[in-house]
């Protein structure tokens, strides 16, 4: 505990929301000696440097002001709110501070939510994951794709190339959701291929969300960048554009994420907090609203019993598990051709049609290939 106590400042007492039936009426803001397994944590981390913005922290107050206002949905779940990071000298210092209070946390069986920030705060999630030792599956929802040179300090143009670089490195897949064509160069998307990781465009996940669903299933960290979101007037983020999801998609993709059993850790960055009005705080609460009600709909969404469909491709069996109770399908890899070593990847309805068709899934091939 003795980082949660060192390096977090905590909840201006003044946002407390009183009415019966609200967020902030049941909201846990202080803890004895442990937190409750399974548990959501918030953790503030308002530190904007690195991003490129003239602004170098961003105001998470507002984003508190709104959700303590929120509906407490009959969640059967325990919500603290631990406050926020204290930024430190240099930007070195939130990213150490950051990653010790997350192993903690880790270390009780709960899962935080990191609020704000740098996109590059990413990196000091995977490495605070480390402690687990496994290989780890990353996903972001982000306008961009970015590869650069993993040398210099941290940035979120950066941090990606960090995690490849690592000299035990335990990132074994990475699927970017919503890049934008025109923000991403094919040099990159080239070398992102070479890697096996897996990108998907905007307009093409934006015309069925639901496909997102599978990716978020077998991820065990989330970062969502707020410059994937449409904001018109620019006050949004830290990188803000006019296309992106719309406040309704983001929304469901938040739902989707907190529905995933397998993330540890899921993170919203880049907001700025410096509109004139509360839209952008309000929707950003809403998200973490829709994040929080996924959670509570686990133990709803996870069965044993499937319906099996096999589709002869050329030579290939390929096998296709589906839920029996909700509409959730995995294609079960065999790794050695034996049985003996199967791996399932989660997928997805269309998934299956497109083998009908005769065309294997690229996740197939790409997740095969890694066992090479």
């Amino acid at each position: 505990m003795e980082a949660l106590r060192h390096f977090l400042h905590p909840v201006d007492e003044s946002l407390l929301y009183g009415l019966p039936d609200s967020v902030g009426s049941k909201i846990q803001f202080y803890w004895d000696d442990k937190l409750e397994e399974n548990s959501i944590v918030i953790i503030g981390c308002p530190d904007l440097r690195g991003t490129g913005h003239s602004k170098e922290f961003s105001n998470i107050r507002l984003i508190r002001e709104e959700f303590y206002r929120l509906i407490w949905n009959d969640w059967n779940i325990k919500l603290y709110d631990l406050g926020d990071i204290i930024p430190g000298d240099e930007w070195e210092d939130t990213d150490f501070a950051l990653r010790k209070v997350l192993e903690e946390l880790l270390e009780m069986k709960v899962q935080p939510i990191v609020l704000g920030g740098n996109m590059g705060l990413n990196y000091t999630v995977y490495k605070a994951l480390s402690i687990l030792n496994k290989p780890l599956n990353y996903t972001a929802v982000d306008t961009k794709i970015e590869i650069e040179n993993a040398k210099g300090k941290l940035t979120d143009k950066n941090y990606l190339s960090k995690m490849i670089v690592e000299d035990v490195n335990l990132l074994f897949n990475f699927t970017n959701i919503g890049y934008q064509s025109y923000y991403v160069s094919q040099s990159t998307l080239k070398k992102f291929n070479t890697l096996d990781f897996e990108g998907i465009r905007l307009g093409n996940i934006a015309s069925n969300i639901k496909d997102s669903e599978p990716v978020f299933r077998s991820s065990d960290f989330v970062g969502i960048n707020l410059d994937s979101v449409e904001s018109y007037d620019g006050t949004l983020s830290t990188g803000s554009t006019v296309n992106g999801f719309t406040n309704r998609e983001i929304c469901s993709i938040s739902r989707y994420v907190g529905l995933s059993k397998q993330i540890k850790i899921i993170g919203i960055y880049n907001f700025l907090g410096y509109s004139y009005n509360k839209m952008n705080e309000k929707l950003v609460s809403q998200m973490l609203w829709y994040l929080i009600d996924g959670k509570n709909q686990q133990e709803y969404y996870e069965n044993d019993e499937y319906i099996k469909y096999t589709v002869i491709h050329e030579d290939k069996e390929l096998v296709f598990l589906k839920d029996k109770y909700v509409d959730k399908w995995w294609l079960s890899i065999d790794i050695e051709g034996d049985g003996n070593a199967v791996f399932l990847v989660p997928c997805s309805l269309n998934d299956y049609k497109d083998a009908l068709e005769g065309n294997v899934p690229e996740r197939y091939w790409k997740t095969f290939k890694k066992f090479l």
